[in-house]
């Protein structure tokens, strides 16, 4: 499964796109630009574990997204 059918297969539930106000999941990609910070952390996640990183990498690039710690 490619990268945009992952993420389009994680947003088909109706509840989580009305909670974070997240439309239009067909035009949605993996690449940026993100219009949604979830669908944003959503892409990092599946863009870079299909590159092969650790976890700890992954989580790294996601704290800087949200600039924690």
């Amino acid at each position: 499964m490619d990268r945009n059918k992952v993420l389009k297969e994680i947003l088909a539930d109706e509840e989580l796109c009305k909670k974070y106000n997240i439309k239009d999941v067909d035009k949605l990609t993996t690449n940026a630009p993100y219009y949604n910070k979830l669908v944003e952390v959503l892409s990092v996640i599946i863009n870079e574990n299909d590159n092969n990183l650790s976890d700890s990498q992954i989580y790294k690039k996601i704290k800087n997204i949200h600039n924690i710690g």
